[in-house]
């Protein structure tokens, strides 16, 4: 999977040209980039640096805006009610409302809103909120905030505080004092957690705290059964519709840096969808915090995750095997964009699955139809038709669940581990149910 930055670059335009070819002596020849080339490559970086100067700009007005304990109480209760993961807030539509510019005009005068106006025409949409769980969860509004930002996430974290003062966050380890983040918007704000969500670690009502989806169909489906391996904390008997669940997993790497909050882990089934043509890929399942099947809704928001949820039912499994006998891939990925929509890089992901399947010798899952049990596959068609598309994702390929035998990659506790490439990125149980 192209990075980040190459990933973002290739939207604004930026193309590095190299042409290769071999002499007759077998050295390769390297031709120079056109100057044509490197105009569309310094006008997609200057674009890029214009949108960090405006964001840090926005940072620092923000930040001098909540010197004032008022407006900090104020943003707080305007969080706190926001219906969102993480009680995200949109800044633009924060200041442009009439809490927002009045916070704006009582600190910093009554010009600041109109310049934050113009400067939010400069980047691309952000959001507005307390990345950092404990922050959320102790931040009553008395003590001053950092505000950051960051446009990319390989960009240095910067910070602000109330005297407009810069600091220099490091972006592995978040700090200590209750810190703001102003980063691109990941969050659909047409689309609010659904009404049963609860609101925790709250303090009665003092700080922001998180905000949970609570789903009673979900409830009783993620209790396993005693012995039986799940993992899922509770007893009962509990009938579980017959399918591919996960049932643990951990995750080394998430791809989600702690300026952007919780990661958005993501579960796809993909797999060809035409026997003529096996190299024709297409997503067949989702399950996540946003899975449209309720039997496949679930949220990983740190390294581990145990409990029960389907990730292929019995019926779409038998469908798909009616057609395929080489089985489908069980991918994990760090959604940034629409939730269970995924748009690839097909070529980069492709050579993932490649050195994948040349570390361990698989890169799909097989469920025999006979006695219904998982074993390794060959699948390793491309995905996806449309390469319009693909450019314009910004997941992250987290790995590929690697049914193996493999003593290097071999872990008692678990059957399957996550693999991205040579990489070994964490390890999962999947079972049939």
């Amino acid at each position: 999977m192209m990075d980040r930055m190459s990933s973002r670059l290739a939207r604004l335009g930026f193309v590095a040209l190299t042409i290769v070819a071999c002499s007759d002596s077998g050295e390769p020849i390297t031709a120079p980039a056109s100057a044509s080339m490197d105009r569309a490559t310094a006008d997609a970086v200057g674009s890029v640096d214009a949108e960090r100067a405006a964001l840090a700009r926005i940072g620092k007005v923000v930040a001098m805006s909540l010197a004032e304990k008022s407006a900090r109480q104020q943003l707080k209760s305007r969080m706190r009610a926001a219906p969102f993961k993480e009680h995200k807030l949109e800044l633009g539509a924060y200041v442009r409302s009439e809490e927002g510019r009045q916070s704006l005009a009582r600190a910093v005068g009554g010009r600041a809103s109109d310049e934050l106006l113009t400067l939010l025409e400069q980047v691309r949409p952000l959001e507005f909120y307390m990345p950092v769980r404990s922050h959320r969860e102790t931040w009553v509004g008395d003590e001053e905030v950092l505000v950051a930002v960051q446009l990319e996430e390989e960009d240095p974290v910067v910070a602000f505080n109330a005297r407009g003062e810069e600091i220099r966050l490091d972006p592995n380890i978040p700090p200590g004092q209750a810190t703001l983040s102003i980063v691109p918007a990941e969050t659909r704000f047409d689309r609010p957690m659904p009404a049963s969500s609860r609101n925790v670690g709250d303090l009665n009502g003092s700080a922001v705290g998180t905000l949970t989806s609570f789903n009673p169909q979900m409830s009783s489906l993620i209790a396993a059964e005693p012995g039986d391996g799940g993992g899922g904390g509770g007893g009962g008997s509990t009938a579980v519709a017959p399918g591919l669940y996960l049932e643990f997993s951990r995750i080394v790497d998430m791809h989600e840096p702690w300026t952007r909050g919780d990661p958005e882990i993501e579960v796809h089934i993909q797999g060809p969808t035409d026997a003529a043509n096996p190299r024709l890929g297409v997503d067949l399942s989702c399950s996540g915090e946003h899975a449209y099947d309720y039997r496949k809704v679930f949220n990983q928001d740190g390294g581990f995750w145990d409990g029960r949820v389907m990730l292929f039912s019995a019926d779409e499994i038998s469908r798909y095997n009616s057609q395929f006998t080489d089985g489908f891939h069980v991918f994990f990925w760090e959604d940034d964009d629409s939730p269970c929509v995924l748009k690839l890089d097909n070529n980069t992901l492709i050579e993932l699955i490649k050195s994948t399947a040349a570390a361990v010798g698989a890169v799909s899952l097989k469920v025999n139809p006979t006695d219904w049990r998982v074993a390794a596959g060959l699948f390793l068609a491309t995905l996806f038709s449309n390469p319009g598309e693909w450019l314009k994702t910004n997941d992250d390929f987290v790995g590929a669940a690697v049914y193996t035998t493999i003593t290097p990659y071999l872990y008692l506790s678990t059957n399957h581990v996550i693999m991205k490439g040579t990489t070994l990125n964490g390890r999962a149980n999947l079972y049939i149910r």
